[in-house]
């Protein structure tokens, strides 16, 4: 067992991985200012310097720990096109490896072949914003230069599916050494309609091109690039059951992923302080945690000051560690893709067990949301 750690600029977690001796391999940092831009949904409203940037990464280095460069935009603002866009886009990458970075984190499939055929010995990370959730989506991304695939969270709980992903590589020797990460944490609602519409978003609010860059400085829209994440948070606090859902793997279930070849997992450390994400790596090491669950979940959070900082995490439900254990042990994975209503079901019964929040106050949070979703949906008319 492994694991890559996305999250915080945090030093003292890095040390303490290091004086712990934690089976932490690689640190994903999302490369600020680039012209290719990032699509990560966790991404901070304000992003570092490069200069802090590239001090985070020599920090890494230094600790002996293996640092990722994220580049995973899903769309470059159809800038490609651009000779200047082009250009810059090799500049930076060459940049990178300058600075150290042998592993890029991408999402765009013409990123993975602009890398593959330009930079050949970079080792390619596949997002999971790509939504790699078949084999079909896996042989062509390995064939096409991925190294390293992260899985869509919504595959996870299929067995048969994640069997047969692991049967491909052994049907194609071309593709044998590559590698398949399963994030663990991640708690966006399961068959999100909003999925690409976020990264989309976060693409073009962080593409820092010759050509064009950051429009969310340039738009109309205060908060407009809240819009999914507010849609999300509304859905999830309407229907407890989505958390349940939602494609993370436990403490208690991830031995079952380990059985079937699984070895490396990834783990979203954003708002955790250093405590909280040693005692969540541990838990994973150890199979075993005490508590709510929720807790140990990340859910990107809206970039707006709409008042919901300090309340919207508990409004959700508690997922304590035996009626997750229970779960673990009664969800159908054997089932290939179950009908959402057969999952529905089983949710709704667990979300039962768990203890509720305030209803009065999460229905005030829901107005909020709601008030604020009618006037995003106006734009830039609104008066």
């Amino acid at each position: 067992m492994k694991f890559i750690i996305e999250g915080n600029y945090d030093r003292k977690l890095i040390s303490t991985i290091v004086e712990k001796n934690l089976p932490v391999s690689h640190i994903i940092i999302h490369a600020p200012h680039n012209p290719i831009g990032n699509g990560s949904i966790f991404l901070p409203e304000k992003l570092p310097s490069r200069q802090e940037f590239e001090s985070y990464t020599t920090f890494i280095e230094d600790k002996g720990l293996t640092p990722i460069f994220g580049i995973d935009s899903s769309c470059q603002g159809n800038l490609e096109a651009y000779i200047d866009h082009f250009e810059a886009s090799l500049q930076y990458i060459e940049d990178m490896i300058e600075l150290g970075y042998e592993n890029a984190l991408v999402s765009s499939p013409n990123i993975l072949a602009f890398i593959d055929k330009n930079f050949p010995d970079l080792n390619i990370f596949l997002s999971y914003a790509q939504f790699t959730t078949s084999t079909n989506r896996a042989k062509i991304y390995f064939h096409m230069g991925a190294d390293s695939i992260i899985l869509h969270p919504d595959i996870l709980r299929y067995s048969y599916a994640m069997k047969n992903l692991v049967k491909l590589q052994e049907k194609f020797p071309k593709i044998k050494d590559t590698n398949y990460i399963l994030p663990l944490n991640l708690g966006c609602n399961w068959s999100c309609i909003y999925w690409f519409d976020h990264h989309n978003l976060q693409s073009h609010r962080t593409i820092d091109s010759p050509v064009s860059s950051n429009e969310g400085e340039i738009s109309d829209v205060e908060n407009g690039f809240d819009f999914p994440l507010l849609s999300c948070w509304k859905k999830r606090l309407e229907n407890p059951d989505q958390l349940l859902k939602a494609g993370w793997i436990s403490p208690f279930n991830i031995e079952t992923y380990e059985r079937m070849g699984y070895d490396t997992f990834l783990l979203f450390t954003y708002g955790f302080s250093t405590e909280k994400a040693v005692n969540v790596i541990e838990a994973y090491m150890n199979k075993t945690f005490k508590g709510n669950f929720t807790d140990l979940l990340n859910i990107p959070r809206p970039y707006g000051d709409y008042g919901l900082e300090e309340k919207i995490s508990k409004s959700l439900i508690q997922l304590k560690d035996d009626v997750v254990k229970e779960f673990c042990e009664k969800f159908p994975y054997d089932h290939y893709y179950p009908e959402e209503e057969e999952m529905n079901e089983l949710c709704r019964k667990y979300a039962k067990k768990c203890v509720a929040s305030n209803e009065q106050e999460k229905q005030n949070l829901i107005s909020v949301m709601e008030k604020n979703l009618r006037k995003l949906e106006r734009g830039a008319i609104n008066e």
